[in-house]
């Protein structure tokens, strides 16, 4: 299966690309994937190809002398115009967006899009369209969680969360204190993200706590890292900025429990989060305190799921 992924460069789209594809090989597709930027694209330069009937217009160096593409796969709102055309280009192919477009989505063959971003009022869901449970990404549960080691993922301020550094620490103290009282040794490990701020690990606190936490800011991690530590740790702390991060270690069939934030706006994705949580989905820091334990919950396989109903409809 020839696929032509279109790419905005930006991490978290690209992982769900990734999680598409990843699917498709585990259903037993030869998968076959080049990657465009969309910097490299015209759309003027697709236009007049596409008009033209291919005499006029010319694609980007990284697709001459490729085979013509069975998909075209796009994640951002810069992919879309460019996603539109080629699939001009090459009606043949199937295009698919990973995400809700702002164009009409009938203008893609395929769309994927997280359940918190199709929230209207009674949704009669086209056959085309398929909803997933948070984005996708190419995790699965490998089996290698290791007994009592915590990762704590830290995020930082969105549009959505603010970012209080005392009351980050005011949790993590609470979180080591709770661990330490329990018989077993621990393993606890803290990385950061790109919107974390740096003053937080500077924190005198980190300092006197070395010895329990071992920190590892996003600076130094190297490509991977991340999702190796997903398939090690038995519980994932999330702060609940980091929805991605969310479903990743849900995927990668960790107990997860969930930092507070302060909340600055409410729409679906913060709605969404709430409702997980209510359900158990995420345990809330201060239940856990409480004394409340992990329910037992089936790892997310969404990319599986919705490859499955996407190869029905192909």
């Amino acid at each position: 299966m020839n696929i032509w992924h279109l790419t905005d460069h930006k991490a978290g789209h690209v992982a769900q690309a990734r999680g598409l594809f990843a699917a498709l090989e585990r259903a037993d597709f030869a998968v076959n994937v080049v990657d465009v930027s969309v910097n490299d694209l015209s759309n003027y330069a697709l236009f007049l190809r596409w008009v033209s009937g291919g005499w006029i217009g010319q694609l980007p160096k990284v697709l001459e002398n490729q085979k013509k593409p069975d998909l075209i796969v796009g994640v951002g709102h810069a992919t879309h115009w460019s996603l539109i055309l080629l699939k001009k280009c090459f009606p043949k192919a199937k295009s698919i967006v990973l995400m809700r477009p702002t164009l009409p989505i009938s203008l893609f063959d395929f769309a994927i899009i997280p359940a918190h971003d199709y929230s209207e009022a009674k949704p009669i869901v086209p056959d085309h369209v398929f909803i997933s449970q948070g984005v996708l990404n190419p995790l699965v549960n490998q089996h290698r969680h290791e007994k009592n080691r915590h990762l704590i993922l830290i995020g930082g301020a969105s549009k959505r969360y603010a970012c209080s550094e005392t009351e980050l620490i005011v949790q993590i103290k609470e979180l080591l204190a709770k661990l330490s009282h329990q018989e077993e040794p621990k393993t606890i490990i803290l990385t950061t993200s790109r919107r974390t701020p740096v003053t937080l690990i500077e924190n005198e606190f980190f300092k006197e706590n070395a010895y329990k936490i071992q920190l590892f800011p996003v600076s130094v991690t190297p490509p991977g890292w991340l999702f190796e530590q997903l398939q090690l740790a038995e519980v994932v702390w999330v702060t609940k900025d980091s929805g991605s991060m969310l479903f990743e270690a849900l995927t990668a069939g960790c107990n997860v429990g969930l930092l507070a934030m302060p909340q600055i706006k409410q729409d679906t994705v913060t709605q969404a989060t709430d409702v997980l949580s209510e359900q158990r989905f995420f345990l809330p820091l201060s239940a856990y305190l409480q004394g409340e334990c992990f329910q037992e919950k089936q790892p997310l396989r969404e990319a599986d799921r919705v490859v499955a109903k996407l190869l029905d409809e192909l």
